[in-house]
């Protein structure tokens, strides 16, 4: 019987432990390990009074942590490219470098088509709450260019669009 492939997801660590220690019979099964603001913690770590931040586990020695739990690390999409001051792309950070380094895909999340989600490179003049498909697809192609494995989007035919 073949199995679909999925991934489970999360901004929590020990789930993901505790995951990967029952899914070795699962190979269809992969886990991402969800980052959020550097300055914060995953909400488990906090609870149990540990002070690691996000950023903690985009370092080199946290990157190789989470490989040997996760097989995706899944930053925000400005954690591989941020914007400047006039919200215009700037150039990549190497995580996605670092993340391979480590033993690690990447998936970075969300790509929405709406103008203010967009960086200023891609905006159209339509207003802020515009759909706006090509400047999606523009945008997610210059992340895929990158060389992430993987992206969220809340409109997957624009996905589609530009991984073709």
């Amino acid at each position: 019987m073949q199995r679909a492939p999925f991934a489970i997801q999360s901004f929590e660590v020990a789930n993901l432990r505790a995951l990967r220690g029952r899914i070795g019979a699962y190979p269809n099964i992969q886990l991402a390990q969800l980052i959020g603001d550097p300055a914060q913690m995953p909400a488990d770590v906090q609870a149990a009074g540990n002070k690691r931040f996000y950023r903690d586990m985009l370092t080199p020695a946290g990157l190789s942590e989470i490989a040997s739990y996760a097989d995706y690390l899944a930053p925000h999409v400005r954690m591989i490219i941020p914007v400047d001051e006039d919200q215009r792309l700037t150039k990549p950070t190497g995580l996605v470098d670092a993340a391979h380094a480590a033993g690690l895909l990447v998936s970075i999340w969300t790509f929405r088509p709406e103008n203010q989600f967009l960086a200023a490179d891609f905006r159209s003049d339509k207003g802020v709450s515009a759909r706006n498909e090509e400047g999606s697809i523009a945008e997610m192609q210059r992340y895929l260019a990158t060389g992430v494995d993987a992206i969220f989007t809340d409109d997957p035919a624009l996905g589609r669009r530009a991984i073709s």
